[in-house]
């Protein structure tokens, strides 16, 4: 698919979403719309660097690599990162790495260049081609590894937050927001939930 029919089909995602939005009907947002509010995301709170955990068909790695400076992507699962990796070659922005991201997370935040990173938490099971690692929802884990670089990151992106507590092996609703309140919440950082996704912010302070 072109970047222009990508661009297209995105559109038409989004659009759905607004309808549904309108009806009540509205669970699961396009992958157009969740890059609609990353890049929202990325004005307010000046984030450069975007981290995704997850990156499946490279679909939001490549669209970010156009609003961010750098993007790093982390795949678990071997053909869908060589599949991904293949696609994404072509922007020089985007480092695509195979990994568990409880382990590759630490890794890309140590580097010294990196800061103002915005993370996008989307490694799960979620049937299919998807990878299962140890946990099949790992995110309350990673945002406790994560809390050792708050001083790195402006924002943190939990993707499809109606899967916590409903689906097999996935962590409560409930201790998702007690791990982004202990870890986050109470140093600094707002947490939010916006269109099927737990959001934290870091604190503006005029």
């Amino acid at each position: 698919m072109s970047t222009l029919q990508s661009f297209i089909k995105g559109l038409g995602g989004y659009a759905q979403d607004l309808y549904g939005v309108a009806r009540c009907r509205f669970t699961n947002p396009h992958s157009y719309t969740k890059f609609l509010t990353i890049n929202r995301l990325r004005k307010e709170t000046g984030a450069r660097i975007f981290i995704e955990a997850g990156t499946f068909h490279g679909v939001t790695a490549e669209r970010c690599a156009s609003v961010f400076e750098r993007v790093f992507t982390i795949e678990l699962d071997e053909k869908l990162y060589e599949r991904a990796a293949k696609r994404l070659a072509r922007k020089r922005n985007i480092e695509a790495i195979r990994g568990d991201a409880l382990i590759a997370l630490p890794k890309v935040l140590e580097d010294e260049s990196v800061s103002d990173a915005l993370i996008f938490l989307d490694g799960h099971f979620s049937g299919g081609e998807t990878a299962h690692g140890d946990l099949a929802e790992p995110a309350v884990e990673e945002l406790e590894v994560l809390s050792k670089y708050r001083n790195k990151i402006k924002a943190i992106v939990v993707d499809d937050f109606r899967c916590f507590g409903t689906e097999p092996g996935y962590p409560s609703k409930s201790d998702l927001f007690k791990g982004a309140e202990e870890y986050f919440a109470q140093h600094g950082f707002n947490v939010t939930v916006y269109l099927d996704q737990l959001i934290v912010t870091r604190k503006q302070f005029a």
